[in-house]
């Protein structure tokens, strides 16, 4: 199984063969074969142009001269080694011009050496030359060609000038992608693997060593790593609320057993006397116990993936009006001003889930607001939500505290709730119940000045 260091670098590396030898290969092959389609165009039009020429000087003469003939013909050396036969109308030979013989260089003493030099080459060469014949009719006459093509023309050293350099430009190429391809590869792999070691660590609970993250500037993988990060954060957390859940679970299951099993053991052992006073106690304490047990299963409930809402639409203002009536007694006993400010407004909830919601909010701001305070409970709605608010001047939340008010057993002030009777879980259970009916709740709080809760359900 490659990594995916080598992955990226196989993949540079098909990518540079494919840019850098396929895609050139192909461009040669067709280039080449573009070019000799234009030689073959070009010497055809020269060759039309010859015949043209000749049946131009015998409109002139209206005879065939050879001074004229060899004025038109003339030209002709340039081609390379040729063979031209001027015929006329009755196949007679008026001219005969051959090229790209030996005696036509005997004034270049020079190259005349370098020939017998290599004259085992030249007869390779010549050995291996090809010979084309055309056969062009026209007005006055026709002309016999017969067109020697030597392996080693200008036209084929131009192709294979353009094959090499275009296969050392490949080459180049290949040597560059690869090198380029080693550094991106290190380059986006690094955050991944860094990331691999991350989440390793996190299996293993070391949850406090996944905070350093390097930025490699690509959005994604960035992304990625500061994920990671937030995880082993988030996970670091929850398992600091989980050993703080435990112990609060058993200080909350322990304090009831424990006066229960005192009294108990008492009675039985003949020091206490049965009264009526001693065993209302053990009642009330595994009443307490019971509450504690259908919140848990409540909370259990709400978060799970059987919880139904039955949805109806009500009227939000007299439903809070309805909840402020209950609480009003409560609060006017506390000495807290209570007032509530509800709009008229329809909306479809689950009037008994969502009456517990409240309910819980109300009683937290009656638990803690001291005598004096002010708890207001409003409803208003703007262009796309329904938002009903519960604010209290009370003791608010620490800053510390805040972020993780709506986890389950969290209670802000120990023992104030338990001395209040909070067991912490009310917020979660209205967390829950408002995510069920598809909203969100937030807070904002200010220790020392109160607290506001903020319920958003869309319409």
């Amino acid at each position: 199984m490659k990594s995916l260091r080598g992955h990226f670098l196989l993949l540079y590396v098909l990518l540079a063969v494919l840019c850098g030898v396929v895609v050139p290969a192909l461009c040669v092959k067709l280039s080449v074969g573009a070019f000799r389609n234009y030689l073959i165009q070009r010497r055809n039009e020269d060759f039309e142009s010859l015949a043209n020429s000749l049946d131009a000087v015998y409109n002139e003469e209206h005879i065939w001269t050879r001074r004229r003939v060899m004025d038109v013909l003339r030209p002709a050396p340039q081609w390379g080694g040729m063979k031209i036969k001027l015929l006329d109308l009755n196949n007679n030979e008026i001219y005969t011009l051959q090229t790209g013989q030996p005696n036509e260089h005997r004034h270049n003493n020079r190259r005349n050496q370098q020939q017998n030099n290599n004259v085992n080459n030249i007869s390779q060469n010549n050995s291996q030359s090809q010979v084309e014949k055309f056969n062009i009719v026209f007005e006055h006459g026709k002309l016999e060609i017969e067109h020697k093509i030597p392996p080693m023309r200008f036209e084929d050293s131009f192709i294979n000038y353009l094959t090499r350099y275009i296969l050392a430009g490949a080459v180049i190429m290949i040597i560059t992608a690869c090198a380029v391809g080693y550094f991106v590869a290190v380059r986006l792999s690094k955050p991944v693997i860094k990331a691999i070691e991350h989440t390793k660590k996190i299996s293993r609970g070391d949850y406090e060593s996944v905070n350093d993250f390097q930025n490699v500037g690509i959005k994604e993988l960035d992304t990625l790593s500061k994920c990671v990060a937030d995880l082993g954060r988030s996970l670091a957390g929850q398992e600091k609320l989980r050993q703080r859940l435990m112990t609060d679970i058993a200080h909350e299951l322990r304090t009831p057993l424990t006066v229960t099993r005192t009294q108990i053991e008492a009675i039985a052992d003949g020091i206490l006397e049965p009264t009526p006073e001693r065993l209302n106690l053990c009642v009330n304490e595994m009443e307490r116990l019971g509450n504690l047990i259908e919140d848990v299963e409540a909370l259990s409930r709400l978060e799970g993936d059987n919880l139904k809402i039955r949805a109806e639409k009500i009227d939000v203002e007299k439903f809070l009006n309805t909840i402020a009536e209950a609480f009003e007694p409560l609060f006017k006993n506390a000495g807290i001003n209570f007032k509530c400010e509800a709009a008229k407004n329809f909306y479809d909830i689950d009037a008994d889930r969502f009456r517990h919601a409240i309910d819980n909010l109300l009683s937290n701001a009656l638990r803690y607001t001291d005598s004096g305070g002010q708890v207001i409970l409003k409803s208003y709605a703007d262009k796309n939500n329904l938002i009903i608010q519960v604010q209290d001047t009370g003791i608010g939340i620490s800053e510390q505290d805040l972020p993780n008010i709506f986890e389950r057993f969290y209670r802000t002030d120990t023992s104030r709730a338990r001395v209040t009777g909070g067991r912490g879980v009310g917020l979660s259970i209205v967390k829950a119940t408002v995510e069920a009916h598809g909203g969100k709740i937030s807070v904002t709080s200010t220790q020392g000045e109160g607290s506001c809760f903020t319920i958003t359900l869309p319409i």
